[in-house]
């Protein structure tokens, strides 16, 4: 009878960091976005975080540009 390795039924929760942002929106895409937030029941920054990451993957135009840039360890806004 051989051991099999224990594991979870859950995987662990993904650890990511976060960093707050202040911006201006206009009343009504303010309205749509906590009307949607209401509709799918989550946060209002889950949606602005989704739907840039769906933005940004979509995009081939930018993940061009992206990809053209020389990665700078100085840009805080770099990701790996």
């Amino acid at each position: 009878m051989s051991k099999r390795p224990i594991a979870p039924v859950i995987k662990p929760q993904v650890k990511v960091q976060f960093e707050q942002i202040n911006f201006k929106i206009d009343s009504q895409t303010l309205e749509k976005l906590r009307a949607y937030s209401e509709f799918i029941d989550s946060e209002q920054s889950y949606i602005i975080r989704e739907a840039l990451n769906y933005l940004f993957e979509k995009d081939p135009t930018f993940q061009a540009f992206v990809a053209s840039r020389p990665p700078s360890e100085s840009d805080p806004h770099e990701t790996a």
